[in-house]
C-alpha cells in the first residue's frame, strides 16, 4: 500500500483526500435548503407555544395544550382569546414562508396537529351541545374574527393537506356533532359552521 501510496505525487494525495472528505460530508449532510431556513424561523417563533421547554422539568404540557384544554373547558370568549390570539399569530408566521415551502412546513406534526384540533374545537363551539335551535343561532357566541379564524385554518388545512382530506374530516364531524344523528345531513349542514360563507370574512 506504502508503494502504491508512493507513486502519487503527495499534492494529488492532498487533494483527493480533501475532495473525497467534502463528498463524504455533503451525502451525510445534505445541504440546507431554503425550506430548512424557514422551518427554524417558525421553529423559533413558535417555540413557546408548540413545544415543551427541554430546560424545565415541572411544565408537563405545551402553552397551545393549556390553552387548547382552558378555551374546551371555559367554552366562553373570555377562556377561549389567548388560544384564539396565538392562533392567528401561527397562522400569520406560516403566512411568511413561500409557497414552495407552506405545505412542507404545514405537515410537521405539532403544527398539523394544533391547526386541526383547533378547527374541530371552533366547529364544537359554534355547535354547541345540543343542535342549534335555527339557522341565525348556528354560529353560538362566535363572533366574525373567531369565524375569520376558522376561515383561515380551513384555507390552510386546504393548501397544506387538500380538498380531499378536508372534505372527510367535514363529514366525519358532521356525523359526530351532538345530536346529529337524528337530523338529516341538509338540515346538520345548514345548522353548522361548515355551510358559512368564508367568502365573507377577509
Amino acid at each position: 500500500m506504502d508503494r502504491f501510496l508512493a507513486l502519487f505525487p503527495k499534492n494529488l494525495l492532498a487533494f483527493t483526500a480533501i475532495a473525497v472528505g467534502i463528498v463524504f460530508i455533503i451525502l451525510n449532510q445534505p445541504p440546507h435548503s431554503l425550506c430548512d431556513s424557514q422551518l427554524e424561523v417558525l421553529n423559533e417563533a413558535q417555540g413557546k407555544f408548540l413545544y415543551k421547554d427541554p430546560k424545565s422539568k415541572a411544565i408537563l404540557t405545551t402553552e397551545y395544550e393549556r390553552l387548547r384544554d382552558h378555551c374546551k373547558a371555559t367554552n366562553d370568549p373570555g377562556g377561549c382569546y389567548e388560544l384564539f390570539h396565538e392562533l392567528k399569530i401561527l397562522l400569520h408566521d406560516l403566512g411568511m414562508s413561500t409557497s414552495e415551502c407552506v405545505p412542507v412546513i404545514g405537515r410537521i406534526k405539532e403544527v398539523n396537529r394544533a391547526m386541526w384540533e383547533s378547527v374541530e374545537i371552533i366547529v364544537r363551539l359554534a355547535w354547541g351541545e345540543v343542535p342549534p335551535a335555527s339557522y341565525a343561532s348556528k354560529l353560538g357566541w362566535l363572533d366574525a374574527a373567531d369565524i375569520s379564524l376558522y376561515c383561515q385554518l380551513k384555507a390552510g388545512l386546504i393548501g397544506v393537506q387538500g380538498e380531499t382530506v378536508w372534505e372527510s374530516f367535514r363529514e366525519k364531524m358532521i356525523r359526530e356533532l351532538p345530536g346529529a344523528k337524528d337530523l338529516p345531513r341538509n338540515q346538520i349542514w345548514d345548522l353548522s359552521i361548515f355551510s358559512e360563507n368564508c367568502a365573507r370574512y377577509p
